[in-house]
């Protein structure tokens, strides 16, 4: 069974207010933008077919993900715990026209504002697998769920360099820890998360690499941190990023992994 956060919610709310106006400047590199790309491709194929369906974007920030659900058509509700955050993604909906398709509003991921089962497709793109039973609470029967996961030897490949101790401590123990900027998040390897969900009513349909994959591919730091870019080489990277994400022999070298499951209809 999950259990319910613990976070220092107002220390939270604070870092992500401070980042709100320059967090979406990473994507504007070449490596934040073949990662999005990467994202979305993934999410597509999930997706529903009837854009009458109710997306819930939960910890969604400044829209990363909400944005082109709403330009695809889809009625999306934004909800995130940081007001700043919140104000640049209902500039940039404004912007495109789309912000009569998105419902906005402040919440705590732990302790979401919303009924039982009032969503076709759930999101929450923050690495809190803590927040997962909330996350099912809202999800409707048969409904879809996403998570981004921190994963357990990612963490750990990328720890080792520096501190082996820790990296083969978080090896071994269960649950396993990483520290981002000062917050806690639970690492968990494929195993882990398939039996996480399952506990929860929730039948993993594909679990995917994101994050991290980019750097196997030994591309230059300064094209990497690219703000221009050929856009040949642009499409090349991504599709061979789509392949790893699916490959199970790199799946555990990801910094991330995406979960993608289906409540049961049967509870």
């Amino acid at each position: 069974m999950f259990k319910d956060g613990s976070r220092e919610i107002e220390s939270i709310r604070k870092r992500w207010d401070e980042h709100a106006k320059r967090y979406d400047e990473w994507y504007e590199t070449f490596k934040g933008a073949v990662e999005h790309h990467v994202d979305l491709e993934l999410l597509k194929g999930q997706l529903p077919k009837s854009r009458d369906a109710k997306i819930l974007d939960v910890a969604g920030g400044t829209g990363r993900i909400t944005l082109p659900l709403a330009k695809m058509g889809y009625s999306v509700t934004l909800c995130d715990i940081s007001p700043e955050m919140l104000n640049v993604a209902r500039q940039k909906l404004l912007r495109a026209g789309v912000l009569d398709k998105v419902e906005i509003c402040e919440c705590n991921v732990y302790k979401l504002r919303f009924a039982d089962e009032g969503f076709d497709f759930v999101l929450c793109w923050d690495g809190k697998i803590e927040a997962a039973k909330e996350l099912v609470r809202v999800t409707k029967k048969g409904g879809k769920i996403s998570m981004f996961l921190v994963n357990k030897y990612g963490a750990a490949i990328s720890k080792f360099r520096e501190d082996p101790d820790s990296a083969l401590a978080s090896l071994r123990s269960r649950p396993s820890y990483v520290y981002d900027e000062e917050e806690k998040y639970v690492a968990v390897s494929i195993e882990e998360a398939e039996e996480l969900f399952e506990k929860e009513g929730v039948k993993v349909i594909e679990i995917y690499a994101v994050c991290g994959i980019l750097d196997l591919l030994s591309i230059p730091k300064k094209v990497q941190e690219s703000r221009s870019w050929n856009q040949k080489f642009f499409s090349q990277v991504a599709e061979m990023l789509l392949r790893l994400s699916k490959e199970p022999s790199v799946k555990g070298l990801s910094r991330h992994l995406v979960l993608y499951g289906e409540r049961s209809s049967k509870e």
